[in-house]
């Protein structure tokens, strides 16, 4: 069908999309525990007449249009963040608005009809848990067999809900107030890491020689972090912040155990992986310099994200189409993450960038404020680039060696058994 057919359909579902975005964002709930949000997605596919499978890792929905040895997955966040205020939840960062983007693009794909007999098949994956928040309930739901792992995505790869995918279309809101959109863009991959420092207590007037001081082999592993920062090229994008999380007991006694905590973050697996071991170091050698204990707990986080050149390079030719190019951000380098780092160093992965938010992410000032660029524009640009996927096979990037990375990311990344 000509883009225009298909942008004047969206048009005409203006108010539908704009109003399916205000139900969802005034649904926000934590990971894996987006059953509301669920049974909305579910309840537009119904609608739809779209089969889906649900309850993948408790609340993620994967459903599907078309069939082909072509293989695209729109993938969607759907879970929010706690307020500020200590009370409920808010979509504090936009996961929401791709929610409502894949239902949109989905209904805009399903009735126009241009997936029926194309040769390629399309999924909507709606994944939950991207914010790496509230483990003591994860970890509960790992114990019981529920789910593999903390992420959302993380479980859906182990579970081979992404083995037959080719490519991954996704949108995330930006902070920007002067463009429309942004490609290209990176983020940072992390691993967390709490370190237990472990000594002897002592009166801390009378003999502290006599005791081994924790808070003191925490405070000096601080700083050798701090300098281990100037190893790294400031490109690399290495954060490592420590906090001392535990400090010790009270103002008369040597603290004998003290815990601190940290993510490390870069941009580059390489790097990752090389700060992450000599954070390890740091720990070590401070806590033998004083010749305390101490035991290290790492926890993964998400890789870093590589998106694809080529398959941008169609997301941009649609923007295109509704901006000038002085409107389209590009190589945005930033310190945040996400589990879509997870996805790109498995499949070619872009996550393209939209403005329309006003206050802070991540905070209970952020609210969505312009719809129409948010809503309208992006489904625009999602639906423009599957259609050209469709029709043009020579813009198709392919999976390459897909089982090859998957087996090294199982247990290299994730550890699996």
């Amino acid at each position: 069908m000509d883009k225009a057919e298909m942008f004047k359909k969206i048009e005409e579902n203006r108010d539908f999309i704009i109003s399916l975005g205000d139900r969802l964002f005034d649904c926000p709930e934590l990971g894996f525990k987006e059953y509301k949000t669920a049974e909305i997605i579910k309840e537009n596919f119904d609608a739809l007449g779209i089969s889906y499978e649900s309850g993948i890792g408790e609340t993620g929905v994967c459903a599907h249009i078309g069939e082909g040895d072509y293989h695209i997955a729109v993938v969607c966040d759907i879970d929010a963040l706690p307020s500020k205020t200590g009370e409920g939840t808010i979509h504090s960062c936009g996961h929401s608005i791709q929610t409502t983007i894949g239902l949109a693009a989905a209904k805009m794909l399903k009735e126009t009809g241009i997936a029926k007999n194309s040769g390629v098949k399309i999924s909507f994956i709606f994944t939950p848990a991207e914010e790496f928040i509230d483990f003591d309930y994860r970890d509960s739901l790992i114990k019981e067999g529920k789910i593999l792992y903390r992420s959302g995505k993380q479980h859906m790869i182990a579970k081979g809900i992404f083995d037959d995918v080719d490519c991954i279309i996704s949108a995330h809101a930006n902070g920007s107030k002067d463009k429309m959109f942004d490609i290209n863009s990176t983020l940072a991959g992390f691993t967390a890491k709490k370190a237990v420092f472990k000594g002897q207590a002592s009166h801390s007037g009378a003999a502290p020689w006599l005791g081994k001081n924790t808070l003191h082999g925490a405070v000096l592993c601080e700083n050798a972090i701090a300098f281990l920062k100037d190893r790294f090229a400031p490109e690399a994008g290495v954060r490592i912040n420590p906090v001392i999380t535990e400090g010790g007991g009270t103002v008369n006694i040597i603290p004998d155990r003290t815990v601190l905590e940290t993510y490390v973050r870069a941009n580059d697996i390489e790097t990752l992986t090389a700060a992450d071991e000599k954070t390890d170091l740091c720990i070590k050698h401070s806590a033998e310099a004083l010749e305390l204990e101490w035991e290290i707990e790492n926890t993964i986080g998400y890789m870093p994200l590589s998106q694809s050149k080529a398959l941008n390079k169609t997301i941009k030719k649609n923007m295109l189409l509704i901006c000038d190019d002085e409107m389209i951000e590009e190589n945005v380098v930033s310190g945040a993450s996400g589990d879509i780092g997870d996805l790109g160093y498995l499949l070619p992965t872009v996550q393209f960038g939209f403005s329309g938010i006003d206050g802070i992410f991540h905070n209970d000032s952020f609210k969505i404020a312009d719809k129409e660029n948010c809503y309208i524009n992006t489904v625009k640009v999602v639906c423009g680039t599957i259609e050209d996927l469709i029709e043009n096979a020579e813009l198709r990037p392919r999976r390459g060696e897909f089982e090859g990375r998957k087996e090294y990311y199982m247990k290299n990344w994730l550890k699996a058994e």
